[in-house]
């Protein structure tokens, strides 16, 4: 009985040194957690800069450097990204060519060269987040337009009408859809984010011209791309979030 006496206070105030400890890992516990979910469902907005990688007509690789801005938003461990970049060169070389059908049925060939400066791309990308943190890594699956802005004729031409003609095909050329996979990984400090992805698009398919001036007896031409291959780029930037994308449901009336 003396030594229970004894042993039941100090167990007593084992338990109230032990109350500060677990109140302190409880709130610490409770803190990561909302800041966990203080990083869901929130809007942000980026630029990004890097180089683009691409093949023309005329050359087999190219890279030049491209810069742009985008646009998105995330929600638990999945989102959504809508980008446009713009791609600066100098007269690259590129050309198409058309295939023509004549009356008997025969195909006919008809080819130009052409030069551009700028490439423009839209993309839509639906990414995931297998890991939330401080450091994120991404991946994303997505679709979208490359374009060749004002390409212009380096060819000679017997006339003004087959200069139109071949600034008309140049026009048809010069756009093409993608899909596209891209690989990323961003560093979170508060919010801002900083961040590098790589990422590979198809290649350019061939267009169909449905320039309804043109007479093809047997149906519309067909036109080569001014870009081929898969494209490629590296692009590093930083995104800013703009706040909570859901409202939280909170009580006490209207």
């Amino acid at each position: 009985m003396r030594m229970r006496s004894r042993v039941l206070p100090l167990l007593g105030l084992l338990s109230l040194a032990a109350l500060p400890a677990s109140a302190q890992e409880a709130r610490s516990e409770r803190a990561d957690v909302a800041k966990i979910r203080d990083d869901q469902f929130k809007w942000f907005i980026g630029a990004q800069g890097g180089a683009l990688f691409f093949g023309t007509q005329a050359q087999t690789q190219s890279g030049i450097p491209t810069g742009g801005m985008h646009l998105g938003i995330v929600a638990r461990n999945a989102g959504l990204m809508l980008s446009v970049d713009e791609a600066f060169g100098d007269n690259e070389p590129t050309g198409y060519q058309a295939i023509f059908t004549d009356e008997f049925g025969s195909p006919f060939f008809y080819q130009t060269s052409v030069s551009f400066d700028r490439i423009r791309r839209y993309g839509f990308t639906l990414t995931g987040y297998p890991v939330r943190g401080s450091t994120e890594p991404y991946l994303g699956l997505g679709f979208g337009l490359l374009q060749v802005i004002n390409p212009e004729l380096t060819g000679t031409y017997a006339d003004e009408a087959e200069a139109l003609l071949a600034q008309k095909l140049a026009s048809e050329a010069a756009a093409s859809a993608f899909l596209h996979f891209t690989a990323g990984v961003q560093f979170r400090l508060g919010g801002v984010s900083a961040f590098g992805q790589y990422q590979i698009a198809t290649a350019p398919g061939q267009e169909i011209c449905t320039l309804s001036d043109l007479q093809c007896t047997d149906g519309a031409p067909i036109v080569t791309n001014l870009l081929r291959g898969t494209s490629h780029s590296i692009m590093g930037g930083i995104r800013i979030s703009l706040g909570k994308a859901k409202q939280d449901i909170t009580g006490g009336g209207y």
